[in-house]
């Protein structure tokens, strides 16, 4: 029979294409095969014929499910009711009962949602190449071309639609937490269990990773949830699958994402282990004791954020205590011992300072009204001395302020403390944790005990015969944004995804991983940096893409975080976690004022024995270079990097056990690669960008730039408040600021706060004026006072056409001058053909290169024997680093001296501590010499 026209289920089992005819025989049903002449004869009861069906052809934005899982590769669908024949490219079929199937269409169909996907898939052509695929541009392309079909149930269409955020309040499931837990990053799980969106705002330090942890807990586990976590890149979530493996819990997870990830984690399937998971208490019985716990729990952990945010409040006034008692010592003032008030409160006294000011302000500070007002409302007595010595009065006022001020507040918090021991309030944390871990523990043992090993491969996991299986025993599915769909089946959908360090997501990569998920929950900060956009698409793609489409979908403007909260607005559930547990306080107490509307609370310790904050001045000069020409372009300072290695880390006992506590960001690549070249492996030394996400003891940045006319115009890139606020918030323990010594105080907002904050927080113990200087700082305007009798002497060398050469000569005449460097003398413009007489060591091209009277700038030689100790040339940063060409002849240079065993020492003019290198050198060859 015609498959396109009939359905003949005979006992259950599909025979249309096998049956010639059939014949209805009263009760019976007479059906011919095609492979027998013979009919057969079959109870009505067992036979089912259907006929005339509703044909679908189906399209690119059509997808055909069967009990909830996609069909792939359908071409037609064929509705005879009850049942249903499904068509398939291979030329296969299948029937289905009709009540299991449904045919759904793309969840993006208004013509403002199809704009903003084509804008997307344009932009999707030109994508540069990234560290996880080595042909993004391709890749990303092929992903975007399946989104013809976007899942009406997934994020994806209910972003891009700009549907209302619809929350769940029937979940009221008792949240567990085995990770341990704050308030909130409690209200950020109660959000992300109830919402279709939600958006987790972390600031550094806040425990992003902790939170998703326990949110893992309760889905992946309590839930029986299946939940992606993605990022731009592999390292935050490497992050979450080295916590849970460090927790006993590797075998939740499924760490996918590229294909070497995936054949990785395929080779070494994780197996769970639960034996002696089982709990000796009922179920029901570890849920009420953990939400007994956690009524309980609340109310302390309310009195703790309390205690954290007077203290914060109490090291604020200690500090405004210390600049003012420096003022006080300074001034000319008679203490009173005892002020007349009525009583001595905090409130009292900025309520006479106030009325103080507005009497004289107004000049009524001798009237008797007001005199009376002060006897009647404060109780103050001391009138004569008041109108003798008003701001001295007012300055032992303020003086009393700070004193009751901090007493009260120290009270508050030994209230608090003794309240919360009382209440056993830590004991209580500890109980709850294990309470909750108890009872994860517990759930994992019911579900793994009996549940059988995965068996399936990189290559056929994602089969609906093994999908179901392998998502049941790894529910947690580990990968990048843009690798996400590659992970799971085509078009199906998981129940969750946590989209981490969102702020560095494109919306292009961050649509892939939307388009997999019924709900999604983001996690970022907009105060840290945002992803890398290159200016180059956005000239390719045109401006006429995104004509028309709202501002919030801007693949240029925004990042996915910012992207939501753009269209959002305050419409979409959102929680900050405030609670910081990274920095020392006065470390982060800069990002909390300057960048978070001070609303984090520090729950780090102050340390008294150390100075957190420390700022390393350059001597004046114009100490930035900017490669400009050849491969590797762009800025660096090396005298940053001088001060670094020679006034930080060289004198600092702390670190001569090793460097590893040390990290070294800068904003430019440039300063890194010759960061890289001069500090040892132990220090790791990045870019600002790079280094989100990560944290040391100790952190130092160099700012690079100077006051000439290339580092104003680079003043935009490094004065940023994003990468201000990641660089210093990087720091546990100690951060370092190496800088120039005005720049930023004339023309930087961003950096030029953190240095009045750095410099107010300690009284300024913490400036350094560096003593790192340059012979060559004499080629600048601005240079330091060290320099000044040296520049009288130099005047009378005028030897070379290059200051350069006239200030090394210099210097050299005057160290060979000393009685310990009488034995040598000095040749300079020395031609290396008189130098290197016999040239047999030499090949071709070097031959050439001494008949062409190359030189070299000074010789120092042996006074006795006429021989050469060692030769020293002066390098401009312009004719020798910044040009390719002359960089290969100096090279070749160095490899003729390499050749004849003679040293040529080479002085950069923008390095330092010349005549210290010269002194060793000449030390050096007295010694080899004797």
């Amino acid at each position: 029979m015609d498959e396109e026209r009939y359905l003949i289920v005979v006992k259950n089992k599909d025979r249309t294409s096998e049956i010639a005819a059939y014949e209805q025989l009263g009760a019976y049903i007479q059906v011919t095969y095609r492979s027998s002449s013979n009919p057969y004869h079959y109870y009505a009861s067992d036979v089912i014929i259907l006929n005339k069906p509703v044909i679908t052809a189906i399209t690119q934005e059509q997808v055909v499910f069967h009990r909830n899982n996609p069909l792939t590769n359908v071409i037609r669908v064929l509705d005879f009711g009850p049942r249903i024949r499904v068509f398939f490219r291979d030329g296969t079929n299948r029937v289905y009962e009709a009540e299991h199937v449904r045919i759904d269409s793309s969840g993006v169909k208004s013509s403002d949602a199809l704009k903003v996907m084509d804008y997307w898939c344009a932009i999707s052509r030109h994508i540069k190449s990234g560290e996880e695929q080595p042909e993004m541009e391709a890749f990303l392309k092929r992903e975007f071309a399946k989104l013809s079909f976007v899942h009406p149930e997934s994020v994806l269409s209910h972003y891009v639609n700009g549907s209302p955020v619809s929350a769940d309040f029937s979940a009221q499931s008792q949240p567990i937490f085995p990770f341990r837990y704050n308030l909130s990053q409690k209200t950020a799980l109660d959000q992300a269990l109830r919402s279709k969106i939600s958006i987790i705002e972390g600031p550094p330090g806040t425990g992003k990773t902790q939170t998703i942890l326990n949110i893992l807990a309760n889905l992946a586990v309590m839930q029986q949830k299946k939940v992606a976590v993605v990022s731009g890149n592999n390292a935050a979530v490497q992050n979450v699958r080295d916590k849970l493996e460090a927790e006993g819990y590797p075998f939740l997870v499924a760490a996918l994402g590229n294909k070497e990830n995936k054949e990785s984690f395929f080779a070494n399937l994780p197996v769970a282990d639960v034996s002696g998971w089982e709990s000796e208490l009922p179920e029901a019985e570890l849920l009420s004791k953990v939400q007994e716990l956690d009524s309980r729990i609340t109310r302390l952990m309310e009195l703790d954020v309390e205690k954290a945010r007077l203290k914060q409040q109490l090291s604020a006034y200690v500090l405004e205590q210390k600049h003012f008692e420096n003022y006080y010592a300074k001034q000319d003032i008679e203490p009173l011992e005892k002020l007349s008030f009525y009583r001595e409160t905090p409130e009292r006294m900025l309520e006479f300072m106030k009325d103080s000011h507005l009497a004289v302000r107004k000049e009524k500070e001798n009237g008797l009204l007001y005199k009376f007002k002060l006897f009647v409302k404060h109780g103050f007595t001391e009138l004569k001395y008041l109108k003798e010595q008003g701001a001295d009065v007012i300055l032992n006022v303020q003086r009393k302020f700070y004193v009751l001020r901090i007493e009260e507040l120290s009270g508050h918090i030994d209230q608090i403390e003794k309240e919360l021991k009382t209440q056993s309030y830590q004991p209580l944390l500890e109980e709850h944790q294990q309470c909750s871990a108890q009872l994860f523990r517990h759930r994992l043992h019911e579900k793994y005990r009996d549940l059988p090993r995965v068996e399936c491969t990189s290559k056929d996991y994602r089969q609906s015969k093994n999908f179901k299986s392998f998502i049941e025993y790894y529910p947690i599915v580990l990968s990048t944004t843009h690798s996400l769909r590659n992970c799971v089946p085509a078009n199906d959908l998981l129940d969750y995804v946590i989209i981490d360090e969102s702020s560095q997501v494109d919306l292009v990569t961050g649509a892939l991983a939307l388009s997999c998920c019924k709900r999604a929950i983001i996690v970022g900060d907009t105060k840290q940096l945002p992803q890398i956009v290159s200016m180059e698409i956005e000239q390719a793609v045109g401006n006429a893409a995104s004509a028309g489409i709202d501002e919030a979908y801007n693949y240029f403007q925004h990042n996915l975080l910012s992207s939501m909260l753009a269209l959002y607005g305050d419409d979409i559930p959102k929680v900050m976690l405030k609670e910081h547990y990274r920095c020392h306080p006065q470390i982060i107490q800069f990002c909390n004022q300057k960048y978070y509307d001070g609303d984090l609370i520090t729950f780090t310790a102050e340390e008294d024995t150390d100075v957190p904050l420390l700022i390393y001045r350059t001597a004046p000069g114009n100490h930035l270079r900017e490669v400009t020409r050849g491969e590797k372009k762009g800025k660096f300072n090396q005298r940053e990097l001088d001060v670094i290695e020679g006034e930080i880390l060289a004198g600092w006992e702390e670190v001569a056990a090793g460097q590893s506590d040390i990290g070294f960001v800068t904003p430019y690549r440039k300063q890194v690669e010759k960061a890289a070249g001069q500090f040892t492996d132990d220090i790791e030394s990045d870019t600002i960008h790079k280094y989100q996400g990560r944290e040391k003891p100790i952190m130092i940045m160099s700012t690079v730039l100077d006051q000439t006319r290339s580092g104003k115009m680079g003043m935009k890139f490094v004065n940023d408040p994003c990468k201000v606020n990641v660089a210093v918030s990087r720091a546990q323990k100690k951060f370092i600021l190496v800088t120039d010594h005005a720049l930023f105080r004339k023309y930087g907002n961003e950096i030029g706060d953190l240095v009045r904050y750095m410099e107010y927080s300690t009284l300024d113990d913490n400036l350094v004026e560096s003593e790192v200087v340059s012979i060559f700082d004499l080629l600048y305007k601005e240079y330091s006072d060290k320099l000044h009798a040296f520049r009288e002497r130099v005047k009378g060398f005028n030897v070379s056409k290059y200051k350069s050469e006239n200030i090394m000569q210099a210097l050299l005449t005057e160290l060979l001058q000393e009685p310990a460097y009488s034995g040598f003398t000095l040749g300079n413009q020395v031609v290396l053909k008189n130098l290197f007489v016999n040239t047999d060591r030499l090949e071709n091209h070097e031959r050439r290169y001494l008949q062409n009277n190359a030189s070299v700038d000074f010789v120092i030689y042996h006074k006795l024997d006429k021989t050469a100790a060692l030769a020293i040339e002066v390098d401009g940063f312009q004719f020798h680093e910044n040009k390719p060409e002359q960089k290969e002849r100096d090279r070749m240079k160095n490899d003729i001296f390499t050749k004849y065993g003679l040293i040529l020492k080479r002085f950069k003019t923008n390095e330092s501590a010349e005549e210290q290198k010269i002194r060793e050198l000449l030390d050096a060859a007295i010694v080899q010499s004797g």
